[in-house]
């Protein structure tokens, strides 16, 4: 797996809120769709720093998802006016060594359930042996 994360610090050093929540909905609508069509696409993140700088985390399976990523980023930022103003990022690709996910655990509705045929198919088989001797 690759990482790819941006930092973006604009010149003036504040980002507002109405900029912020633009942005959000622009990087959505208009960003992710495109991403999400790389092969090896994994995630895509970001972050507000304070309001200060933003920063994007990219992970992609492969080395070249990683590449094409980077490309979409870069020709988005280009035709998109208020990442513009946000300056050029500073740019660090990696590869992931290793990581951890975490699992989906399951609602407590289903755990019970899954707790009760459980016991229950044990209990039956229990008495199916008890009852053979």
């Amino acid at each position: 797996m690759f990482v790819t994360i941006r930092r973006y610090s604009p010149k003036n050093g504040a980002i507002n809120k109405a900029s912020l929540e633009l942005l959000r909905r622009q990087i959505h609508d208009e960003f992710l769709p495109i991403v999400q069509q790389v092969p090896g696409f994994r995630a895509y993140y970001v972050l507000n720093i304070e309001n200060k700088e933003l920063m994007t985390v990219t992970l992609c399976d492969t080395e070249e998802g990683s590449a094409a990523s980077g490309r979409c980023a870069a020709d988005y930022t280009v035709r998109n006016p208020l990442v513009y103003e946000l300056g050029r990022p500073e740019v660090t690709e990696a590869e992931v060594l290793t990581s951890v996910e975490r699992t989906t655990v399951a609602p407590a509705g289903d755990a019970a359930a899954t707790a009760l045929a459980l016991w229950y198919e044990e209990s039956r088989a229990m008495l199916v042996t008890a009852s053979e001797r």
